[in-house]
């Protein structure tokens, strides 16, 4: 029987989707890899990203290495976070079919509005909403019912959205997994200032359904990824309790 396929949870930034990640980081029968093809990215060779041009590419992250570590065999089934954007360079129908593919969501004012505060300068790719739909829509034409989870019902009802989504990418639910010691996860080193809430939690943590206002600069930007949000949307799963 041939290894199960690789879970990717593919996320839009500022999704709660390191949290989620957190859940799996706790198993030990599953191996994580955290935006892998964010290297390949922002610092391969053959990068897609001016943000960092100031630094030198590194071979070791060209496109080409990335998939190799990601396709290795390994003795735990794997599971990858990342964002479809990072992974433009080698984005298709035959990429996302490697996969059993989930995505996490989250409405485009929450996520602009935090996005905006760590990157001011952001770009609309960088938002991640019109890279995350075609990869929805690779994997519907490979015949999958993708799983599609919504940050908000998963931050309120955490035990009932990951029960759901285990039972769905075919791995037992360990209910101990969702509870940690809070500390620095080394997987996250590469992106400091981005993820500390999610290393000094001790679990998942609900989040404030608020109304934020958006600065007139992301106005655009809100406009454009809303119709990606809502295609999405209309797939989002429930939680099993």
């Amino acid at each position: 029987m041939a290894d199960p396929k690789p879970i990717a949870l593919w996320a839009v930034p500022r999704s709660l989707s390191t949290a989620f990640e957190r859940v799996f980081v706790e198993r030990d029968d599953i191996e994580v890899l955290h935006e892998p093809f964010s290297a390949a990215y922002y610092y391969g060779p053959d990068r897609l990203s001016e943000r960092y041009s100031d630094e030198d590419p590194k071979p070791e992250d060209s496109y080409e290495n990335v998939l190799a570590e990601v396709f290795k065999s390994r003795e735990k089934r794997l599971f990858l976070k990342d964002m479809p954007y990072h992974a433009k360079g080698v984005m298709s129908p035959e990429f996302i079919r490697r996969f059993t593919n989930t995505f996490i969501i989250r409405d485009p004012k929450y996520v602009l509005s935090s996005l905006y505060k760590m990157w001011p300068d952001f770009t609309l790719e960088e938002t991640g909403y019109e890279q995350i739909y075609w990869a929805f829509r690779y994997a519907e034409a490979a015949g999958e019912d993708p799983v599609v989870v919504d940050a908000m019902t998963f931050s309120e009802n955490p035990v009932g959205m990951i029960s759901a989504y285990c039972e769905r990418v075919g791995i037992p639910f360990r209910r101990n997994a969702l509870s940690w010691e809070p500390g620095e996860v080394e997987k996250w080193k590469d992106w400091e200032g981005w993820h500390e809430a999610a290393q000094q939690s001790t679990g998942i943590k609900r989040a404030e359904r608020r109304d934020p206002v958006l600065p007139a600069e992301v106005q655009e930007a809100y406009e454009d990824c809303l119709p990606y949000y809502y295609q999405l949307a209309a797939h989002t799963i429930s939680p099993t309790t």
